[in-house]
């Protein structure tokens, strides 16, 4: 029979593994049976189990055999379960050591039956077809006689004669796309007048209430209290200081937006009795603001070296 693999995970419980690699997979399933999966061995450890396990698989003794004979005795009585600090090795040398045939005629290394018997893998593998085959869930795919082979060759020669050819389909998209360009009327084409460069004017209005708030910002206690401290100590923010300045710049940013609307309400109503010292200063930077010929940067400099009204 030819070798048949199977996944780790269905390895049949009740075959008794015949080489290194069936070994292996009768392995996992002990050991996802006892619960080691997450079980972490020296080598020295895996070598013990791996020498254990292959004398018993040797004399008989598939995964179920084996979940029986360390649960239980010969005579009946249960085993006392793994304690917390007993490695697999020494688990499996305790509870198996019960199953060693005692008798006055036996060796050493004579073992009890198993208690529960195993089979080969080829025999497990042709009792599942067997059942497939009675079940109705296995068919064995049979064999076209002559007639059905030149019916084959005959089908495939006819689908490769119909599938178009790649390059061909291309040159006739583009013999059709050229034929659709040259039905087209001529017409002069003509090219528009190069457009006037946009630029952007600052208003007076805008340049002020971007003054207002970088003094705004430049005047708060906590950026003033950090910015001192990091003057005098010479040394660059700490995340907790750099998050204070942020949240000092944007509460001023704030506070100076709100500033210019009363600034700009009190330029309507020409009330400024009751502005806040934002509001009054913006105010006073919008009437400073008069001169829009200057750069930005020059009329920012010159609002910000007298903000008084």
């Amino acid at each position: 029979m030819a070798v048949v693999r199977i996944p780790d995970r269905e390895w049949p419980a009740t075959v008794v593994p015949g080489d290194a690699h069936e070994r292996a997979q009768a392995t996992g399933v002990l050991f996802r049976r006892l619960g080691w999966v997450t079980e972490r061995l020296t080598r020295d450890e895996r070598d013990d189990v791996e020498r254990q396990l292959e004398f018993w698989y040797a004399n008989g003794y598939c995964p179920d055999a084996l979940l029986i004979a360390v649960s239980v005795l010969p005579g009946g009585e249960r085993q006392r379960p793994r304690t917390a600090g007993e490695r697999p090795g020494d688990f499996l040398r305790s509870r198996l050591n019960g199953w060693f045939d005692d008798g006055p005629a036996a060796s050493m290394n004579e073992v009890r039956e198993p208690p529960r018997p195993g089979q080969t893998f080829e025999a497990w593998f042709a009792q599942r077809r067997k059942q497939a085959l009675d079940e109705g869930g296995y068919r064995r795919p049979s064999r076209l006689t002559g007639v059905g082979e030149r019916a084959r060759a005959q089908a495939r020669e006819i689908a490769a004669g119909r599938r178009p050819d790649p390059v061909a389909r291309v040159r006739e998209s583009e013999r059709r796309r050229a034929a659709a360009l040259d039905s087209l009327p001529a017409t002069p084409i003509v090219t528009p007048p190069p457009a006037a460069p946009a630029t952007t004017r600052s208003t007076p209005r805008m340049v002020a209430s971007f003054a207002g708030r970088q003094a705004i910002a430049a005047h708060s206690p906590a950026v003033r209290r950090i910015v001192v401290r990091l003057r005098e100590e010479r040394r660059g923010p700490t995340p907790a200081e750099l998050a204070v300045l942020r949240n000092a710049v944007r509460d001023a940013h704030h506070h100076a937006g709100l500033g210019t609307l009363a600034a700009a309400s009190a330029e309507v109503s020409d009330t400024t009795a009751e502005l806040s010292p934002e509001a009054g200063r913006i105010h006073a930077l919008l009437a400073h603001a008069t001169d829009d010929r200057l750069p930005v940067d020059a009329t920012v400099r010159l609002l910000l070296a007298d903000p008084a009204p």
